[in-house]
């Protein structure tokens, strides 16, 4: 008997890529099922609207050699049914394709990174596409006139659709030497250039053009090997070189890079907790087995080459389900229970299976609700379990809280075993990279005197309040608390539900300025004051909220600009309040308060005097300084107290009526 012939090269590469192109197609087919009914046309109409370049469409740039067309791409019914649907009044354009289709073909590829297509993709699931360009054919110019087609694109979506597509312009060169540009926005910069390469690699979809290289070559290939077979592939032969494009190779991650994302990961909380306390405990797994483990992107890989051999078969591979087991095997050999509980209740809830709630009538599960159904089931889930989490938003603000304090503590944990791990040879960044990070984190958690501190949510939209309860406790010694409370607490017979308290602090004015600060109230909401709550009235805390909001909106601290975070800082807002505590038929200066914000996005209280004369100090050496406000109770004695202020200080006040 013969022995059997081993297979050449040329056909090793052809059966992982008939394997590849199976497990795309999955990965595009569920990417759909996911989509609202209503989205599903977007995933055929967007990388169209990238193809072509016609006044009629949205994403048209007038002008001369504007780079569009996408390579290898073509003209399907499907297309043509998805562009009807969205457009209908230029159906003439579809029936007669070639009057638009481009000659050119300047982008090499568009491919779709992050949870869709995986368990993890929901209805508010962005679009984060790569668009692939050989940067180097193309003038700054032209690159411009590209951006901002896509820009143009993306306005579209959100205007139309509501859904948020993110365009990345991604010079292939630049890929290959993990060179992502700047810290700035979505960009990560120098703080996790390789870790965002394989986090690509690990959850791409190739919507239309060229697939990467990286999905041919073996999980453990070195980047000797990556080159050796890349060079084998010839124009017209099998595979075609055209039908690919050589982004880097990756079989190992590096220590120096853990900080620098450990760092952006924190920074990304301010918005996503699930997704970064998730993120974050995968660097943490990656430092543990950082000498003999691959990076995850390689084990999917290794998954997706053995076909459909079991564990590879296409119906379970899946991304963020891989990412999972690894943290959960990690954290339970470490033997952090409570982590592994707070890890997996942030999957269930960032996956949005709502398994409590039943299918309706004759629809079958998904291959989302099968998998999350098996974890369930695994961890030894309740159908109360389920139905706790899947009513998040009927938890009490306590609840939420409490919740949000775990996440918060278990990102900052992460964050310093990390950091304890690696030497400061290891802790490697561009400089103003880490200072613009730097500076966004010490704004988000740094604890300073009269400071108003950030609210570390998990949710965002569910912590706002229509209508809040505000109480004051006089204590023996004379010292005030102020309460704040969710909902009506007046109208329950003396009765205050605990369990809905917001906040407290030691005076109304930072009791306030701290729930417009955290997004909790904002001037449509209603304020109602309990009884004992001496000089203060409904109105006062009225308008209070009205200027507060006007002039001291929420920080949104991810949205800060590089340049902000790399200038000094200064002060860009500023109101004095007088007299809020006192007897309204006082006549006299008797109370000064002051609140102001920060170019870095910090905002302060002060009391007293003395505030008021560091203000005058902070301002002396600013070329434009901030406009500065004072607001007065109203009140008979409202003019004169204003006149008194006016005299008695040499800055000048707007005054807010």
């Amino acid at each position: 008997m013969t022995a059997p012939q081993s297979l050449s090269i040329q056909q090793n590469l052809t059966i992982r890529l008939l394997r590849v192109l199976r497990y795309n197609k999955a990965r595009i087919e569920r990417a759909i099922t996911l989509m609202p009914k209503a989205h599903q046309p977007l995933f055929n109409v967007l990388p169209f609207l990238l193809h072509v370049n016609h006044p009629d469409l949205p994403g048209y740039v007038d002008g001369h050699a504007i780079p569009m067309g996408i390579n290898n791409y073509t003209f399907r019914e499907d297309i043509a049914s998805a562009l009807i649907t969205c457009f209908p009044e230029q159906r003439h354009l579809f029936t007669n394709i070639k009057e638009i289709w481009p000659r050119q073909r300047s982008i090499e590829a568009l491919i779709l990174m992050g949870s869709i297509g995986t368990i993890a993709q929901t209805e508010h699931s962005d679009f984060d596409y790569w668009v692939c360009v050989n940067g180097q054919d193309f003038s700054d110019a032209q690159l411009e006139k590209l951006q901002q087609k896509l820009t143009l694109i993306e306005q579209w979506a959100e205007h139309e659709y509501k859904v948020e597509v993110h365009f990345f312009l991604s010079q292939i060169d630049h890929v290959r030497q993990n060179n992502f540009g700047i810290a700035d926005g979505e960009s990560a910069g120098s703080a996790q250039a390789l870790f965002l390469k394989a986090e690509f690699y690990n959850t791409n979809i190739v919507v239309a053009g060229k697939a990467p290289f990286w999905w041919l070559t073996p999980e453990k290939a070195t980047h000797k090997q990556y080159q050796g077979l890349y060079s084998t592939l010839e124009k017209g032969g099998s595979p075609d070189i055209n039908w690919f494009m050589d982004l880097g190779h990756i079989d190992r991650l590096d220590a120096s890079e853990l900080f620098g994302a450990t760092i952006w990961q924190l920074s990304k909380a301010m918005d996503s907790p699930f997704k970064s306390l998730l993120k974050i405990a995968k660097l943490e797994v990656y430092l543990a087995n950082i000498e003999l483990g691959q990076p995850l992107c390689n084990v999917l890989k290794k998954h997706v080459h053995r076909g459909a051999e079991a564990p590879g078969s296409v119906a379970i591979i899946d991304p963020y389900g891989l990412m999972f087991d690894q943290l959960i095997s990690h954290y339970k050999s470490q033997g952090q229970k409570e982590d592994v509980l707070l890890l997996q209740q942030c999957f269930y809830l960032k996956c949005g299976a709502k398994l409590s709630e039943p299918l309706p009538q004759g629809q079958k599960p998904n291959f989302k609700r099968k998998i999350i159904t098996a974890y369930a089931k695994a961890w030894g889930w309740t159908r109360s379990d389920l139905h706790y989490l899947d009513n998040q938003h009927s938890w009490s603000f306590h609840q939420k809280l409490q919740f949000s304090r775990q996440i918060h503590r278990f990102l900052l944990k992460c964050y310093r075993r990390i950091s304890a791990q690696l030497t400061p040879e290891q802790q490697v960044m561009d400089v103003k990279d880490m200072t613009v990070l730097g500076r966004r984190l010490s704004t988000f958690y740094s604890k300073k005197a009269n400071k108003i501190d950030f609210l570390r949510r998990a949710f965002d939209a569910e912590s706002y309040c229509e209508r809040v309860t505000v109480s004051l406790k006089q204590l023996k010694n004379g010292e005030q608390i102020w309460r704040v409370y969710a909902g009506d607490q007046l109208s329950k017979s003396g009765i205050v539900d605990e369990d809905q308290k917001i906040s407290q602090a030691d005076n109304a004015i930072s009791l306030i300025a701290w729930c417009v600060s955290s997004r909790i109230i904002d001037s449509r909401t209603q304020v109602l004051l309990d009884y004992n709550s001496g000089e203060i009235s409904e109105l006062d805390l009225n308008d209070l909220l009205k200027h507060l909001c006007k002039h001291f909106p929420p920080v949104k601290v991810s949205a800060l600009t590089r340049n902000q975070l790399l200038a000094p800082e200064r002060i860009i807002s500023c109101m004095v309040i007088v007299n809020f505590p006192t007897l309204r038929q006082k006549a006299n200066v008797e109370d000064i308060s002051m609140i102001y914000s920060t170019s870095w996005g910090e905002t302060f209280v002060c009391h007293g005097e003395e505030s008021l004369d560091a203000l005058w100090l902070d301002m002396q050496d600013i070329n434009n300084p901030a406009a500065c406000f004072v607001f007065i109770p109203r009140g008979n004695q409202h003019s004169r107290i204003h006149g008194e202020f006016i005299e008695n200080h040499a800055m000048s006040f707007t005054l807010l009526q």
